[in-house]
């Protein structure tokens, strides 16, 4: 991998961690299909969620284009990118996801698609609509000039260890968190806490893993990333102290 650091290992580390953090906090996607007549590529815009292990999910309209090509060929290409900031855009972090994209029949995949989404829950119940993961193959990790190569799935996904007793007690985890004050939710999303009361608009957490916290302020997002996964109940609440202690 082609990088600016003369320490390899801590390229890799330093592209691993910006490639995680791009799929924990993406909400929208550019999401390539296989076209069922003729097989040219076809991109379109794709609202995304992170599964347990980091995988998209996505909440997608069988009627759709791109979701009827899926089900004739389930290959695709999914390209997230940063917030946009001031810049060369090309000098931004991205990631492309390469993979086949599946139905995932699992309540949860839905449940953690509209936390992170809230308005799409205006049509998720409607009955063309379903929930798809995206099965990583390959992964391809730009961080700017000079920070371009390929990591591996298991690179940038996440254990699963420990995910059935952390989906079980994670509405009590958010509702600590968000039981917080406003400053202390604003210092966990890396953010000044604003003068308002907490209210709409204001931070919240809004799902968790092995490996953080996520949280949201109308159409932003923040991630409170772990230096050790955590497996229980105990030992989240223990990561995330750590990490608030941190910064």
């Amino acid at each position: 991998m082609a990088n600016a650091s003369a320490d390899p290992d801590k390229a890799h580390a330093e592209a691993v961690a910006d490639a995680k953090r791009l799929m924990r906090l993406a909400r929208t996607g550019a999401l390539a299909t296989l076209e069922a007549d003729g097989g040219s590529p076809l991109t379109t815009l794709v609202g995304v969620a992170s599964d347990f292990d980091g995988a998209p999910l996505f909440l997608m309209s069988t009627l759709s284009r791109h979701t009827r090509n899926l089900a004739r060929d389930p290959r695709a290409s999914l390209l997230l990118t940063g917030a946009r900031d001031r810049g060369d855009p090309l000098n931004h972090p991205r990631v492309t996801l390469g993979g086949r994209v599946d139905l995932d029949p699992a309540g949860r995949a839905k449940s953690r698609y509209l936390q992170r989404n809230r308005k799409a829950a205006l049509y998720a119940g409607f009955a063309d609509f379903g929930m798809f993961r995206l099965r990583i193959e390959s992964v391809h990790f730009n961080g700017g000039f000079g920070r371009a190569g390929a990591l591996t799935p298991a690179d940038v996904l996440a254990s699963r260890a420990g995910e059935a007793a952390l989906t079980e007690a994670e509405e009590r985890l958010l509702a600590e968190v968000n039981a917080l004050c406003e400053a202390a939710l604003a210092r966990l999303a890396g953010h000044k806490a604003s003068p308002r009361v907490l209210k709409p608009g204001g931070w919240r957490a809004i799902g968790l893993d092995g490996e953080g916290l996520d949280l949201a302020s109308g159409g932003r997002a923040a991630r409170v990333q772990f230096s050790v996964p955590a497996t229980d109940e105990a030992s989240w609440r223990g990561q995330l102290q750590e990490a608030a202690a941190r910064g």
